[in-house]
C-alpha cells in the first residue's frame, strides 16, 4: 500500500494478463475456426443409405401409352462420397446407414472421377440389356452393334494405372486403328511382345483421352495384354422410339424393373394388376437376373413408399446373397413389402402375371 499526495492510502493494481481478459472471446474463436474445420473438412469416406422408390413409368418412354392402376418400382441406394464429420457422426449413430472407406466404396477405383465413369457406363449399359432382353423375351427384332470396349478394373499387375488408363475408360483405336471390340483389340496387342508399348485412345465420360501403355505377359495365360478386366461398350437401337430418363442415376440395378416396363407398356399389358411393385437386379440380355448391392436399403425406401411386393435377385449358385440379406433385412426392420425370389426374367413376368388385381378400398 502506498501514500497518494493527501495523504490517503493508495492500493496498487496489477493488470490481468491479456490472454485472462479476452478468454471467453477466444473460447468463442477458437469453437467457432474448430466448427469451421469440421463442417468443411471433407474425408475419404462413403455413406450409404436408404434412397428413393419411385416408378419406372415415367423415366422410360416407348411411344406406346399404358395406364397403369399401381406402380412398377426401381429403388436406389443414397450415397454421399467426401462427408465431414459431422455427417460421419450422424451416420455412425444412424442404425440404417453404414460408412464404407472410399477405397473400399470404389472398388480400389484410380479416383472418384474413374468410378462415377464406371457407373454411369453400367447404367447406360443396363439400359441395352434391358432393350435386348425385353424384345428378345418378346421374340422381337432389335439392332445391335459394338462401340468399344470398356475398362472395367484394371490388374494389379498392369501398367497402364501409372501411363495414364483409368476405370470407365472406353477404348475405340489402337495406334490408330479402330478398335471398337475386345475381339479386335485383342487381335492386335497378341501380335506384339510384353514390354512393347501402344497408344490407346478412346472416351472418358464425355471427354476424350489418349495414352501409351506397356503391354506385359497377362498372369492368367502366355499371351500378351495392357492388363484390364474388359467388358464391350453395345449401341442397340429398337424400332420403337424407346427413350430413357436415368442420368440421375448410376449402376446397373434398375435393369429388371426398366425390363418389366418396356414389355408393360410395348404389350398394352398392366403388369402391376394395382399394386405397388418395387424390385431390383441387373438384367443380361438372355433374361438373367444378377445380384446387385445395397439391398438392405432399397427395402428400407420400398418399405417406406408402401411397396406391397419386392423383387428379389435370386441366384442359387452363389449361395444367395441378396436373398438372405432381404430376409434379415425384412425381420430385423419389421418391414412390410413381401419378397419375391426371381432368377430370370420370365420367372418374374410369370409371378406377375398370376397376381389377381388389387381390389379396390
Amino acid at each position: 500500500m502506498h501514500v497518494g499526495n493527501g495523504g490517503e492510502p493508495v492500493i496498487a493494481t496489477t493488470r490481468k494478463p491479456w490472454i485472462r481478459r479476452y478468454r471467453t472471446a477466444l473460447l468463442v474463436g477458437i469453437f467457432i475456426l474448430l466448427f469451421l474445420f469440421a463442417n468443411f473438412k471433407s474425408w475419404p469416406y462413403v455413406l450409404y443409405g436408404p434412397g428413393s422408390a419411385e416408378p419406372v413409368h415415367p423415366r422410360v418412354e416407348t411411344g406406346h401409352k399404358l395406364d397403369e392402376k399401381g406402380a412398377l418400382l426401381f429403388t436406389t441406394v443414397s450415397s454421399y462420397s467426401r462427408p465431414n464429420v459431422f455427417s460421419i457422426l450422424y451416420a455412425w449413430i444412424n442404425p440404417r446407414m453404414d460408412i464404407q472407406t472410399e477405397e473400399t466404396a470404389t472398388g480400389g477405383a484410380t479416383n472418384l472421377a474413374a468410378y462415377r465413369n464406371l457407373l454411369a457406363w453400367m447404367r447406360d449399359s443396363s439400359e441395352d440389356n434391358a432393350l435386348l432382353a425385353a424384345y428378345n423375351v418378346m421374340n422381337k427384332e432389335i439392332d445391335v452393334s459394338q462401340q468399344g470396349v470398356i475398362i472395367v478394373r484394371l490388374l494389379p499387375e498392369s501398367k497402364a494405372r501409372e501411363n495414364g488408363l483409368q476405370e470407365g475408360d472406353i477404348i475405340t483405336h489402337v495406334d490408330g486403328k479402330e478398335a471398337n471390340t475386345v475381339q479386335v483389340l485383342s487381335a492386335y496387342i497378341s501380335g506384339k511382345k510384353a514390354g512393347e508399348t501402344v497408344k490407346v485412345s478412346g472416351t472418358r465420360g464425355d471427354k476424350t483421352f489418349e495414352a501409351t501403355v506397356p503391354l506385359i505377359t497377362m498372369p492368367s495365360s502366355d499371351r500378351t495384354g495392357i492388363g484390364f478386366q474388359n467388358d464391350t461398350v453395345l449401341e442397340v437401337t429398337p424400332p420403337d422410339p424407346v427413350k430413357f430418363d436415368f442420368d440421375d442415376t448410376g449402376g446397373p440395378s434398375a435393369g429388371l424393373m426398366m425390363t418389366l416396363e418396356i414389355i408393360a407398356q410395348l404389350t398394352g399389358e398392366d403388369l402391376t394388376r394395382g399394386y405397388r411393385i418395387a424390385g431390383t437386379g441387373t438384367i443380361a440380355a438372355d433374361g438373367t437376373v444378377g445380384q446387385i448391392g445395397g439391398i438392405q436399403y432399397k427395402l428400407m425406401a420400398a418399405d417406406r413408399e408402401k411397396a406391397d411386393y419386392f423383387l428379389v435377385p435370386y441366384d442359387e449358385k452363389s449361395g444367395a446373397p441378396n436373398w438372405k440379406l432381404a430376409e434379415e433385412t425384412v425381420k430385423k426392420l419389421d418391414l412390410s413389402p413381401k419378397l419375391i425370389r426371381v432368377s430370370t426374367l420370365s420367372e418374374a413376368l410369370e409371378f406377375l402375371k398370376k397376381l389377381e388385381p388389387k381390389k379396390e378400398t
